[in-house]
């Protein structure tokens, strides 16, 4: 009997781990790079003009706009529609117990 580590089952295994780690490497530089950034972004101090600001105060004058163009598209019709939507897939899903 060969020994474990001279048959081809092995060496394939390791092939196979090494493709995968490969395959991760992309997107763990990317985490890195993105950390860094993040750090980087923490350690700026907030100016002050944006330490006094509220968002709230910022978007007041434009919200009586918005609504009006969210409700012209019937934006509130499509929500109820999605809502309706969801609630019947589960309801389906809990009667049927997830077969159907």
């Amino acid at each position: 009997m060969w020994p474990k580590w001279l048959t081809l089952d092995f060496y394939r295994a390791r092939w196979d781990d090494f493709m995968a780690y490969l395959d991760d490497m992309p997107v763990q530089a990317l985490k890195g790079f993105l950390d860094a950034v993040a750090d980087i972004l923490q350690e700026l101090p907030v100016p002050e003009f944006l330490q006094t600001a509220k968002l709230s105060d910022v978007l007041a004058p434009v919200m009586p706009t918005i609504g009006y163009f969210l409700a012209q598209a019937g934006v509130n019709h499509a929500i109820a529609l999605l809502i309706t939507a969801v609630i019947f897939r589960i309801t389906r899903k809990v009667l049927t117990l997830g077969i159907w």
